[in-house]
């Protein structure tokens, strides 16, 4: 079985992703880790082209990051990037299959309108996690410091969790609203989290 796991960032991805990979003795990679694996095959302006977040991300400048981009610009270079992977995600995932290999496979870059196409295949199961309400997103990145969270731990000025909390309410909307397009399963994770990522899991093991 392969295990599709979709959404915003930190609508509880990885969190799931680990959970399912302990319970199933099932391996899991990241979509951050395959972007790393497709990037050295883009040279030159192509490169910057396909993966913009080249130029606009700096983890030592996070707090100018959500200051100079919008959440839109944010979602509009993930959605390229994830374009840039998605043959060689595919390629992968049908490889998989092929050997019948079970595996999960999360993040942001599984956009629905994507892995729509395995949404009939017996042998994939796909889940998406977003969180929609913008207040409990920044008031669940304030509860966050120092907990290992990359936004929280990386931010200074609460001027900065606000834009940070504007931006995961955009990716949430479109999260939210592609999945309902194309059928597929989408949990609201801002409240009760631990119990949503449990839902998540009996959905996906079921």
């Amino acid at each position: 079985m392969i295990y599709l796991i979709g959404g915003s960032p930190r609508g509880g991805k990885s969190i799931l992703s680990r959970k399912l990979s302990k319970t199933l003795n099932v391996p899991y990679i990241s979509t951050d880790n395959l972007r790393l694996v497709v990037l050295p095959y883009f040279k030159g302006k192509d490169k910057g082209k396909n993966f913009p977040y080249i130029k606009m991300f700096n983890l030592a400048a996070v707090d100018k990051f959500f200051l100079r981009y919008s959440g839109q610009e944010m979602l509009k270079a993930d959605i390229k990037e994830a374009k840039s992977i998605w043959p060689g995600t595919i390629s992968l995932i049908d490889h998989l299959l092929a050997c019948k290999m079970d595996y999960i496979i999360e993040g942001v870059h599984l956009l629905p309108n994507f892995v729509k196409e395995y949404k009939d295949n017996k042998n994939v199961k796909i889940v998406f996690l977003t969180k929609i309400d913008e207040k409990k997103i920044y008031q669940g990145l304030l509860r966050n410091k120092n907990n290992g969270d990359w936004i929280r731990d990386n931010t200074k000025d609460n001027k900065v969790v606000t834009m940070a909390a504007k931006s995961l309410y955009v990716y949430g909307k479109f999260f939210l609203k592609e999945t309902g397009k194309y059928g597929l399963k989408c949990f609201k994770t801002e409240d009760n989290f631990l119990d949503k990522i449990q839902k998540a899991s009996d959905y996906l093991r079921n």
